[in-house]
């Protein structure tokens, strides 16, 4: 937390930088920008030019100045300083002064950040890290994922997809003592996975720390580098996961799993087989579905 508290009073700090020698127009920016950082942290650039009352090019001036070469990039670093700490409460009173309460006007901006999310988790895609958390996936006899308060349903899903297709798995999904009596079960090459977002949970942070003094290999799924959750990882996957209002945006590590399911499957197609097999003799002795 301590690294993060710096890194933001640095990038605050930057905005209004008098070394950078910002001429009258950018230094308006600049001000608007800092007073009202976690309004605009949710604007694109078009809502910032109206707000601010300013030009495009005034606003890639201030922004070349500072060292970005877009308002995305620029946006994108505000974003990871800004939602850490940001109360529900705030995020709620942003989006309604940004959003009329009508159901086509809200429909249009989820969809909208959505296939933003979408757009850019493709975009930025790291398929070499993705390569690793694959390898470490396959080569774990066991998987614990982890995942508490709005990332529980993640994990959640996680554990089914993953049994399903015969990587046994786990879930923790707060910080209760009776979720760790299973672990003298295991052994120490089991993997973790865990998904951890803005605003970070004390729980999952308090799980993986537990996780990283047994010396467990921890693999962490979240939103930025500066993330709680990096700093007990031996391997960090980030993906975009901005929304609006107090609620959350999940489709991208939702699809994440489903991506890394799919892979596992096709990559050990006839063990995935035989447990899907099983699932589906299970499921009908049962009575799973209709």
């Amino acid at each position: 937390m301590k690294l993060y508290k710096n890194h933001k009073k640095e990038f605050l700090n930057k905005l209004i930088d008098e070394t950078l020698n910002f001429n009258g127009e950018e230094k308006k920016i600049a001000l608007y920008i800092k007073k009202c950082c976690k309004k605009v942290s949710y604007m694109n650039l078009s809502e910032l030019l109206e707000a601010a009352e300013t030009s495009e090019e005034n606003v890639k001036s201030y922004l070349a100045k500072m060292g970005y070469n877009s308002y995305d990039d620029f946006r994108k670093e505000l974003r990871e300083v800004i939602m850490v700490g940001m109360k529900t409460t705030e995020a709620f009173k942003i989006s309604m002064d940004m959003m009329h309460p009508k159901v086509n006007n809200i429909l249009d901006f989820i969809v909208k950040k959505e296939t933003d999310n979408l757009n850019e988790f493709k975009k930025t895609f790291d398929e070499e890290a993705f390569r690793n958390i694959i390898e470490a996936i396959i080569n774990a006899n066991d998987i614990i994922l982890v995942g508490t308060r709005a990332s529980a349903p993640i994990a959640i899903y996680a554990e089914y997809i993953f049994n399903k297709i015969g990587k046994r798995s786990r879930k923790i999904i707060s910080g209760g003592t009776e979720n760790f009596d299973f672990l003298s079960l295991i052994d120490r090459d089991t993997l973790v996975l865990a998904f951890g977002f803005a605003r970070y949970p004390k729980d999952t942070i308090k799980i993986l720390s537990f996780f990283r003094k047994k010396n467990f290999k921890i693999i962490s799924v979240t939103d930025n580098y500066l993330s709680p959750l990096a700093r007990f990882s031996d391997m960090i996957y980030t993906v975009p996961i901005e929304s609006y209002s107090f609620t959350d945006s999940y489709v991208i590590p939702v699809s994440l799993v489903n991506i890394i399911a799919i892979l596992i499957s096709q990559l050990d197609e006839d063990n995935s087989m035989k447990h899907l097999t099983e699932f589906e003799e299970i499921a009908k002795d049962i009575g799973f579905y209709f």
